[in-house]
């Protein structure tokens, strides 16, 4: 049976999570090879105290061997029918979406497609991907954050720092809740904003939206109410000044 799109990435996940295990499994052996080595003189079992660090050590040992184990038996096989999935508005069961995806992917429309780390080492995953039904956020261990186009208001770049840390990342603000998505190079995220501003449009795109995200983020958190209030604002005077369209349904 042909893999589907969200399986395949799947797939790639538990290849990453497995090299990840076995990194920290190799980790904690040199570490436990160097506290043998560092401890075997000093160590007395007849000493009560000595004998508890000795079968707590053995306890650490085990659970380290039992979780490892644990997670590489999990990723062995791939997660099947959407497992992967997460679907923060419930519009619909993981296999339905699931087969949704898949389909669209199959069909070549993907609308864009955009990698949030740039100018790295070595390549990542983590990447957004539109499609005519759903705005995927794909993790780098597998999981794909699903959100309906219909429910996206407004997405940005919060690349800087205004009272508070500094951040690099893709904003989408929906009816529910706002998304983050991290990046590493500012320019890019910029970039990623503005190729997906063609498609799901700025509603803000009078203001600068990097220095527009910070009170609009703390607005939304803060009142609700009042952020759908301003939105609907900008959306009816863009409606009035532009012809551009949000991305077909």
């Amino acid at each position: 049976m042909t893999q589907g799109f969200l399986e395949q990435e799947s797939i790639n996940a538990n290849k990453r999570k497995r090299k990840l295990f076995l990194s920290l499994f190799l980790f904690f052996i040199c570490m436990i090879g160097f506290l043998y080595f560092a401890t075997r003189d000093s160590i007395d079992l007849n000493n009560p105290r000595d004998h508890q660090l000795v079968v707590l050590f053995c306890i650490i040992i085990g659970l380290m061997l039992f979780c490892t184990t644990a997670g590489l038996l999990l990723s062995i096989l791939p997660a099947k029918n959407g497992k992967n999935l997460l679907l923060p508005f419930e519009e619909n069961t993981k296999e339905a979406v699931a087969a949704l995806i898949d389909q669209e992917v199959a069909e070549g429309k993907i609308v864009y497609e955009g990698y949030m780390n740039h100018n790295t080492i070595k390549p990542y995953p983590e990447r957004i991907i539109l499609l005519p039904t759903h705005l995927l956020l794909i993790g780098e261990m597998g999981r794909v954050t699903a959100i309906p186009c219909d429910k996206i208001l407004w997405l940005c770049a919060q690349t800087g720092y205004k009272g508070g840390p500094f951040y690099v990342r893709i904003l989408v603000f929906t009816e529910k809740n706002i998304f983050d998505f991290d990046g590493n190079d500012i320019e890019h995220t910029k970039e990623i904003a503005n190729d997906l501003y063609q498609y799901i449009p700025n509603v803000f795109h009078k203001y600068d939206p990097q220095e527009l995200s910070y009170s609009l983020e703390k607005l939304f958190r803060e009142n609700h109410d009042g952020f759908m209030e301003y939105y609907k604002e900008a959306k009816e005077n863009m409606q009035n000044t532009t012809n551009r369209n949000p991305i077909e349904k």
